[in-house]
């Protein structure tokens, strides 16, 4: 079983690169990497970064053991999953999971449920229903969509391997909004399971400052 954890974003919201910043002396992809190196069904995981803070961040992966390579990523995130799967291309993993960097607040238990949950004919997706209204607003003309409808989607999301690959590849010239859409793109089975409220992604400054809370609070999950 393979994880690909994806840390080349440009932050633009943030204001400053997330993935590289430190919480006690750590980036915070560091204690994203902690729940899947202490998963049991996890055995390799590529850790992909931006050529910026490639050099920065790498040297704190070197000695976690199930860290299979640190890689730099491409232009957009899809480059950075391409080459993040390519990784895993002579080994003997049959299922991965993608997760986003900026996601350091997921619980084992999903994790363990999505590897559990994933076959060779669909993926699983984490979900949560939107809670709140949402506008979709094009040409100056809005709509107000029906939220009983409407999810929003979190990582990781699990696939078989390397089926999610060659989708990739087939797909990568399209638009692509998460990793499930080329399944989605190609009509294969997504399967929808229970998301966290909790796992958040950093994408505003009180993220940041809701998860150092957190991570303080709970060292113990983060002990490795």
């Amino acid at each position: 079983m393979g994880t690909i954890i994806v840390g080349g974003g440009k932050s633009n919201r943030f204001g400053e690169d997330k993935i590289s910043y430190l919480i006690d002396g750590k980036p915070l992809i560091y204690y994203t990497a902690l729940p899947f190196i202490k998963s049991n069904f996890i055995d390799e995981i590529v850790i992909v970064l931006s050529k910026d803070n490639y050099k920065k961040i790498k040297k704190y992966f070197e000695n976690l053991k199930k860290i299979r390579d640190v890689i730099i990523g491409g232009e957009e995130r899809k480059d950075s999953v391409i080459n993040g799967l390519e990784c895993f291309l002579n080994s003997n993993i049959d299922k991965v999971l993608i997760h986003d960097g900026a996601r350091p607040i997921v619980r084992l238990e999903l994790i363990n449920e999505i590897v559990y949950k994933i076959d060779d004919k669909k993926c699983i997706v984490p979900v949560i229903a939107a809670t709140e209204t949402i506008k979709f607003i094009k040409n100056k003309k809005i709509k107000t969509l029906n939220r009983d409808f409407l999810y929003i989607t979190q990582t990781p999301q699990g696939f078989p391997y390397p089926k999610i690959y060659y989708l990739y590849k087939k797909y990568e010239n399209k638009k692509l909004f998460d990793d499930s859409m080329v399944f989605e793109l190609d009509n294969k089975e997504i399967e929808l399971i229970n998301g966290d409220l909790s796992n958040i992604k950093v994408t505003y400054n009180n993220d940041m400052i809701e998860v150092i809370n957190f991570i303080q609070k709970n060292e113990d999950r983060y002990r490795i």
